[in-house]
């Protein structure tokens, strides 16, 4: 069971009026609520479904409104692609397409999700490197047009399914990141595969515009991200070298941590 709630300010609140409105949120009940008044919300609902033995949680969209603003703040740049699987709650997605986020997909579900709330598909990236082919011919007849890879293997999906796609190369990260959920184990070609990757790309006729990667989950350290990038501009350079079409994108992944560190 869920509770949606809102503690509005006069700098968000004309914001929070029009969410309201979106898709995933509209018809649902929304308490408006005072900044410190979250627990009082918790206590009255224990109090008052004194019967209730499922576990319950509260979505608070003047939080979401708060990360939006500050992640503006911080980083004007950089567009923020929300990732679908970290909460796929429809008021959370709505609230969030509301805003003016991106949304970063791992699967045809979590871009079905996505599309049902109006959002437009360029607003949308496949991040997945190792796609299912059924799910790659989805992302073409929808319009998703940008996805990652990191293999020969998807490389020959993406040519087969989706030729028009425009791809990400994943590189992989160093493991000792000091992130608390490392994923370079997973997934990225690592520094010796990337060339031979942006020649079979660019063989295939396959648009390679941009870098992505991952340093895992709370990564304290701002130098890990230097390094990350440093690596990417390698590979931005190498595809000028090979006089392939110059990239203009640059995925920095997710994961990041929150408070004073992050700030």
């Amino acid at each position: 069971m869920g509770y949606l709630q809102i503690h509005a300010t006069a700098s968000n609140r004309r914001i929070l009026q029009s969410m309201l409105t979106a898709p995933g949120i509209k018809g649902k009940h929304v308490s408006n609520i005072a900044t410190d008044g979250l627990m009082d919300l918790i206590q009255s609902i224990v109090s008052n479904n004194q019967d209730m033995k499922d576990p319950f949680y509260v979505l608070d969209l003047g939080v979401v409104v708060s990360l939006m603003d500050k992640w503006r703040q911080c980083l004007p740049i950089a567009h923020p692609f929300y990732a679908v699987k970290c909460n796929p709650h429809p008021a959370l997605l709505g609230a969030l397409a509301a805003l003016g986020a991106n949304f970063d997909c791992a699967s045809q579900e979590e871009i079905e999700a996505i599309l049902a709330l109006g959002v437009s598909a360029e607003r949308i990236v496949y991040a997945n490197p190792c796609k299912a082919e059924s799910h790659i011919k989805y992302a073409a007849q929808v319009g998703v047009n940008l996805t990652t890879f990191d293999s020969l293997d998807e490389i020959e999906k993406i040519q087969r399914c989706h030729p028009k796609c425009s791809l990400l190369i994943r590189l992989k990260v160093p493991e000792d990141s000091g992130a608390l959920r490392t994923l370079g184990a997973k997934y990225g070609a690592l520094p010796e595969e990337v060339t031979p990757l942006l020649e079979a790309a660019h063989k295939a006729r396959l648009d390679v515009v941009g870098v992505s990667f991952h340093v895992g989950s709370k990564v304290a350290n701002p130098q890990i991200y230097n390094n990350a990038v440093a690596a990417a501009k390698e590979v931005f350079d190498t595809a000028v070298k090979f006089d392939m079409p110059r990239m203009s994108i640059l995925d920095l992944g997710g994961g990041f941590t929150v408070g004073p560190k992050f700030e």
